[in-house]
């Protein structure tokens, strides 16, 4: 009888490949073996997303290759984007946000792939997109140095903070009641009844990835070797531990409740990857907050650049709350909509491979 998998890991790289893994549960000890790979993009894999259902990947090469990670089988690209890739979100089940260097930010159905909504956001680009846990609300950096926020229900934006720098990153605590924006090496907290900063973080280097550990422990990495784990309260922020994580800079977080057989009380998993090629899994006792323990580690033997992990059954599968009207009409009249084949009517709609034209690109 074989070891039952404990969990489901994806990463991409600048080798224009995706790949997803295994974690093995064995009698006293974690291994991580190698699922699948794919090399469908032409440029490299900047970000990466799952549900229970499906995994995402976004490239430079301005596609969105789509995959069924419960029958292991790819579905297609979709191609409304004109630019990179930048951020991928799934809400619950049935819909996903992407943004791209063309200033896009698109709202997908994922029961049938229908583009419902595609907003101009940000002049020069999207750097980053986060959605609120309810759904309805939804955050994006651009490269225009402004904040906005959009409500989703609508579809359409509801505030804009102009700042004096252009953000990197954004992203929400699990509860939703604090967002993040980093600025290069600065974390600045903000709360969302009065969408004001209640407290920054100097990390003293350029900020990569970012995990919360829980509503108020962040997990930090980027240039450097270190991992840095903050408690994140009303006056200023704490640094708990700053461990070797390592050789390189951290190029990607992710976070999932313990998935051992018997799970330990007070702890959470971190997955890292980084441009050493390593893949790592560390367990962290959020109570204590030391030095976590390294579960499992894998040289991928690629210069990795994002990951994402696969929802367990157990972890929220809430009823999402878009309720954007879908657009797709409009934007296939003119020559807009997503570019996917589907099968012919009476069938179940799903995603079929086709060879993907990608504009040539200027040096």
């Amino acid at each position: 009888m074989s070891a039952p998998t404990c969990l489901e890991i994806f990463v991409g790289c600048y080798e224009r490949t995706t790949l997803g893994y295994e974690v093995i549960e064995n009698e006293d000890s974690f291994e991580i073996k190698a699922k699948f790979t794919d090399n469908s993009h032409i440029g490299y894999v900047k970000t990466i997303a799952a549900n229970r259902t499906f995994l995402a990947t976004g490239s430079t090469d301005e596609t969105i290759h789509l995959y069924n990670v419960k029958t292991n089988r790819e579905l297609g690209a979709l191609l409304q984007h004109s630019g990179s890739i930048t951020s991928l979100c799934f809400h619950g089940d049935n819909h996903m946000l992407s943004s791209s260097t063309d200033g896009t930010l698109c709202i997908w159905n994922t029961e049938s792939w229908e583009l419902m909504k595609s907003l101009r956001a940000h002049k020069g680009g999207v750097n980053s997109l986060a959605i609120h846990p309810s759904g309805k609300l939804a955050l994006s950096a651009g490269h225009d140095m402004s904040l906005r926020t959009w409500n989703l229900i609508k579809g359409r934006v509801a505030y804009t903070t102009n700042m004096k720098h252009s953000a990197d990153f954004v992203s929400w605590s699990p509860d939703g009641e604090l967002y993040i924006v980093i600025l290069n090496s600065i974390i600045n907290i903000y709360d969302i009844t009065t969408a004001t900063i209640t407290c920054s973080i100097d990390c003293s280097k350029r900020v990569l990835a970012v995990a919360f550990l829980t509503n108020r422990i962040l997990a930090v990495g980027g240039e450097g070797q270190t991992i840095q784990l903050f408690e994140i309260s009303k006056g200023k922020p704490t640094c708990k531990c700053e461990f070797k994580a390592h050789e390189n800079r951290v190029k990607g977080l992710a976070v999932t409740p313990d998935r051992r057989s018997q799970p330990k009380e007070n702890c959470m998993w971190l997955v890292s990857v980084s441009s050493d090629s390593f893949l790592k899994v560390w367990s962290v006792n959020i109570e204590e907050l030391g030095e976590p323990s390294l579960l499992a580690s894998l040289d991928t033997t690629a210069r990795l650049t994002c990951v994402a992990v696969r929802p367990s059954k157990t972890e929220s599968s809430s009823k999402p709350t878009i309720e954007t009207q879908t657009d797709s009409k409009a934007s296939i009249a003119k020559g807009e909509g997503p570019s996917v084949k589907r099968k012919s009517a009476g069938a179940k709609q799903d995603l079929k491979k086709k060879k993907i034209r990608i504009k040539k690109q200027t040096p």
